[in-house]
């Protein structure tokens, strides 16, 4: 820990400041939460000019302050212009003492957690915008010339070795419960003693907040043998079979474009030879992993590298489809969110493998340590390789519980509580962990995934927010785009007691079904192996109507909306796919209740065949292909590019039935065009929800969404009901 000398030095400015006093860290209040009083008594956070960014570098030799404040300045744009000032007091968090720790003063309620930070302002004649807040920080670039943080401060706990160590005994007063709640030493290598605390406070005192009930699909899973095949045992360091009810913990890293070792078919029997492990290549990833789960005093630890046979397709493929229960069974997942490959390693399992980041400056009665997370985002997590991979959305959603290692330090995330190695909390029980937790990538979703089973509109808004995260990650082969959902399709089809059909829920497909993307798409022209009940292989092209036949999305905007992001659509088409065994199957749609209308019989409907002769084992139909009966109509309509036009995909279908003068739109790339549409949902009040369709060789294929007005769609005059194959 660096501290630039033993007594600290002041310049004029901050000695004025009153530093040690002004970073107290915990302030006393007597008002109910959520109360509207500021954390010191009489006087809200208050801002003291600290001078130019000119002045400040200036005062760097003979303060040691001040040399905290431009080191924070030197990674700032070399042209950036403006003043800084020091918030006094700016409140982080609330919490309440132990049941069991006697207050000194029964009237106080609860404290303030506060800090010191130092804000950079820009000119006057600019815009003050505030600082960046941590849900905006990924959304949109921090603007350098807008306020923002430039160094935050925190008062180190006066007692961090306690709060690190999970057999300590328990404050009894309340001072000793205050000594503990503070900053902490972040040291080069990681303090495993902390992680094993975290880990055991979770397990002894989260209940059924992170072990999940009785109704959670994984105890279902687990009586259906849904655990992995292999696993690897870091005692023995080799591969062997899951034993039955193991405890096992899962790695969540990226392969990036260093070599990773697999496990093949040639290599299965080598692997599971004792201390085989340490014959192999093995990436620093999943070596440190190893060590990690070692040191904690686990045994076993899943990694896809190893523990899936990666030349046996068969396996790949059973393996791929219960990811849900493999990450949801996991006693935690260790999330390596450092680097771009798998040979980055996890900092601060090996001596000296992370850089000392933070600073402290030692005054008479208290130690100022500088906060890592100047933004409260975790290390900048949301903008690593780790968060922007697809394969890893799905292993955090998962996961009940996660240890992420970025660069700098180590978190812990369940969801009961979040801790960091750099903020000593441990000791705190009744807090507001919900906005206390730190922002990692799907948090919402995450938490949105109660475990239990869902309402249908609450079902169908974790299905949209989950799909959405999801499509804005990135595949290096669009082969996966399937496969890194499988795992999420797993559990919210247990949850829900559901199927689903090429990544579309089976009791919500008519609202699935609406998908659209806010911005540029093409089909992408995929084909999946699909299996047969006698495990005969057969390669099939992604349905059109599926969202993983298309790829493209734009990053400023959200990627995804269905129905345009209305939750209220009505299903009026019966549909029936064609399973991995060339049988026609009914899709059991469950429309929610209580939506205006309900009872309301289409108009457009009449008395012609719904019914159409099964498909037997010998038809040329393929895989994936609806059939079904519905009304199909040619309209002139308006195809309108977002941006060029590259292909079908790219646009969006504006549907007019008759009027002769309807013309291209002049301030978008458009043309008119003679369209083939077909009703597929319904929303209220009298509005459908139409696929715009292309055909081939009889079959009709998705090309884009329209809506159109019940009353102007029974007017069209070439309206026919139809049975329609959709590929």
């Amino acid at each position: 820990m660096e501290s630039s000398h033993s007594i600290v030095r002041l310049c004029e400015v901050c000695s004025k400041l009153d530093i040690p006093h002004s970073t107290h860290t915990i302030h006393p209040c007597r008002e109910q939460l959520l109360c509207s009083t500021p954390p010191i008594e009489g006087a809200r956070a208050t801002f003291f000019p600290l001078g130019s960014i000119d002045e400040i570098k200036g005062r760097r030799v003979t303060c040691d302050f001040c040399k905290l404040v431009a080191e924070g300045l030197d990674k700032e744009p070399s042209d950036l212009e403006g003043d800084c000032s020091v918030m006094k007091s700016e409140q982080v968090w609330n919490f309440k003492l132990p049941s069991d720790v006697k207050a000194r003063d029964p009237s106080v309620t609860h404290f303030h957690l506060t800090q010191l930070s130092v804000l950079f302002d820009p000119p006057k004649e600019n815009r003050f915008q505030g600082p960046s807040l941590p849900w905006e920080v990924k959304a949109k670039a921090r603007d350098p010339q807008s306020s923002h943080y430039i160094q935050n401060f925190q008062v180190k706990a006066r007692s961090c070795a306690k709060s690190g160590d999970g057999t300590a005994a328990s404050p009894q007063t309340e001072q000793e419960f205050l000594d503990t709640i503070g900053g902490r030493y972040v040291s080069t290598q990681v303090n495993v003693q902390l992680l094993r605390a975290w880990l055991h406070q979770c397990e002894s005192e989260h209940g059924e907040a992170c072990i999940p009930s009785s109704q959670f699909p994984v105890e279902r899973s687990r009586e259906m043998g849904f655990q992995p095949t292999f696993v690897v045992d870091v005692i023995q360091s080799c591969l062997v079979d899951t034993p039955s009810h193991c405890r096992y913990v899962t790695l969540s890293y990226v392969w990036g474009t260093a070599p990773v070792f697999r496990h093949l078919l040639e290599n299965t029997k080598d692997l599971r030879k004792t201390n085989s492990l340490h014959s192999f290549p093995i990436p620093a990833t999943i070596r440190d992993a190893i060590t990690l789960v070692r040191a904690i005093g686990e045994r076993y630890i899943w990694v896809d590298s190893l523990c899936i046979i990666q030349n046996d397709l068969k396996m790949q493929q059973a393996e791929i489809v219960r990811m849900g229960s493999i990450y949801s069974n996991a006693l935690f997942t260790i999330i390596a969110a450092a680097g771009d490959h798998a040979n980055r390693g996890l900092p601060g399992i090996e001596r000296e493998s992370r850089e000392q980041v933070q600073k402290s400056l030692k005054f008479a009665d208290c130690e100022l340590l500088t906060v890592i997370d100047v933004r409260r985002t975790a290390s900048g997590i949301n903008d690593t390789i780790w968060a922007e991979r697809a394969w890893t959305f799905q292993e955090r959603v998962l996961s009940s519980r996660v240890l992420v290692f970025s660069d700098t330090q180590a978190y812990w995330s369940c969801r009961a509580a979040s801790h960091s190695e750099e903020r000593a909390l441990e000791q705190i029980r009744e807090i507001n962990w919900r906005s206390f937790k730190l922002p990692f990538p799907q948090q919402p979703a995450t938490d949105s995934l109660s475990w239990k089973r869902l309402q249908p509109l609450e079902y169908c808004n974790t299905y949209y927010d989950l799909l959405a995260g999801y499509r804005q990650r990135r595949l290096s082969y669009q082969t996966d785009i399937l496969n890194a959902f499988d795992g999420v399709s797993e559990i919210l089809g247990a949850l829900q007691d559901d199927t689903f059909h090429w990544g579309l829920p089976e009791s919500l497909f008519s609202y699935a079904i609406t998908w659209s993307f806010t911005g540029p798409y093409s089909r992408n022209d995929v084909e999946v192996p699909v299996f047969d009940s006698n495990g005969s292989k057969e390669m099939v092209s992604i349905p059109s109507w599926s969202w993983a036949a298309w790829s493209g999305a734009d990053p400023a905007r959200p990627p995804f909306l269905h129905a345009g992001n209305d939750t209220h659509v009505r299903p009026v088409i019966d549909f029936d796919i064609v399973d991995g065994n060339h049988k026609l199957v009914r899709i059991k749609d469950r429309p929610m209740r209580g939506h205006p209308g309900d009872f309301a019989p289409p108009l457009w409907k009449n008395e012609h065949p719904h019914q159409f002769q099964s498909l037997t084992q010998h038809s040329v139909s393929q895989i994936g292909q609806l059939y079904f009966w519905t009304s199909l109509a040619n309209l002139r309509a308006m195809r309108r590019w977002s941006d060029v036009p590259v292909g079908p995909g790219h646009v969006q279908y504006i549907p007019f039935p008759s009027p002769p003068d309807f013309l291209p739109d002049p301030n978008a790339i458009s043309e008119i065009v003679h369209q083939d549409f077909i009703v597929v949902a319904a929303r209220v009040p009298g509005q459908l929800i139409l696929l715009a369709i292309e055909w081939k060789d009889g079959v009709a294929y998705r090309v884009g969404i329209a809506d159109a007005n019940e009353v102007e769609w029974l007017r069209v005059k070439n309206r026919e009901w139809r049975l329609i194959t959709l590929g």
